[in-house]
């Protein structure tokens, strides 16, 4: 597939990423790291690298953006079971306009809804150019919702225990919990908003996808499982809330899931997760420890700032559906 735009009074082609070779890409993906590691301290190379190794192996489905012949940006996807996943969409700084990212975006999203005929599409795309207030494509079937990221630096590791000591006990993870974690995370995120954002959260299968993601592959950093522990109820020995932790960088962490039980929220659990895996990361010797919260949810970033997070970069998470 080839489709060619004006804008900006110089042309840009699509073309798919089949059609490349990782080492193609290598030049725009090496500016992306750098664009990963200046706003958000993230090593992305990790992914960079998955993604020039399966063009390699032409097993990734996306597009690539020349401008007068050069490659000045990409997207690919993901699909299954009718549900696409917008894994990345980047141009490079010289080139980028809104234009040349719609473009991309709008290849992707016509591939899966007419190829790949899907009927829910979900993104959260950290690069985009003025990602809250932009012109986006497929507006008609599509919700939007702001998501914060967080950062906190050395100077909070004194917070002391709370009283969910008295009523937790503390395992750190071992994969032979994923199946309870699985339905731990259905159930904490049942009517929660995240569960909009990423319908993984509905299902304990679902669930269980989720949780291979975070711990097998490097999009939200290498696993650390230190920082990552399930909190049990001791009168009923049941989980009630779960951390999971990885480094995205040298000498910096980050927080992929936090979550606790509906009928054990309000207890503190939820500072007490964080604050050992805050501890547990500090002495790892990180600089730095990461997260990201969906905007509305005003109860976890008022617990997330009294535990010394700061606000760093706002973000959209993108929904279409009914197409």
């Amino acid at each position: 597939m080839s489709v060619t735009f004006l804008s900006a009074a110089q042309q840009t082609e699509l073309i798919e990423l089949r059609h490349l070779s990782g080492s193609d890409l290598r030049p725009l993906l090496w500016e992306e790291a750098e664009a990963w590691r200046e706003m958000l301290d993230w090593d992305f190379t990790p992914s960079a690298d998955l993604v020039m190794k399966f063009v390699d192996l032409r097993s990734l489905s996306g597009f690539a953006a020349l401008v007068n012949g050069r490659i000045a940006g990409y997207a690919y996807f993901l699909s299954e079971d009718r549900k696409g996943l917008i894994g990345d969409v980047y141009v490079r700084k010289e080139h980028r306009t809104f234009t040349r990212e719609n473009s991309l975006l709008q290849a992707v999203m016509e591939e899966l809804a007419n190829v790949c005929a899907v009927r829910r599409v979900e993104s959260q795309l950290m690069m985009l150019d003025s990602p809250l207030s932009r012109p986006m494509v497929f507006e008609a079937h599509m919700r939007e919702f702001r998501r914060t990221f967080m950062a906190w630096e050395p100077g909070f590791w004194g917070h002391g225990a709370s009283r969910a000591e008295d009523i937790l006990l503390f395992e750190t993870w071992r994969e032979e919990r994923l199946e309870e974690s699985a339905q731990m995370i259905a159930l904490a995120y049942r009517d929660h908003i995240d569960s909009q954002i990423n319908d993984q959260y509905q299902s304990v299968s679902g669930a269980r996808r989720f949780l291979s993601n975070i711990i097998q592959f490097p999009g939200c950093g290498r696993f650390f499982a230190p920082a990552s522990c399930l909190a049990f109820r001791k009168d009923t020995g049941l989980p009630c809330g779960l951390i999971l932790g990885s480094l995205v960088n040298e000498g910096v962490g980050h927080i992929t899931q936090i979550c606790v039980t509906p009928e054990s929220r309000g207890l503190g659990i939820g500072y007490e997760l964080l604050r050992r895996a805050l501890r547990e990361f500090g002495a790892a010797g990180c600089r730095k420890v990461s997260l990201t919260v969906t905007s509305s949810n005003t109860s976890a970033i008022r617990l997330y700032e009294r535990m010394g997070f700061r606000r760093v970069h706002e973000f959209g998470a993108h929904v279409w559906a009914g197409f």
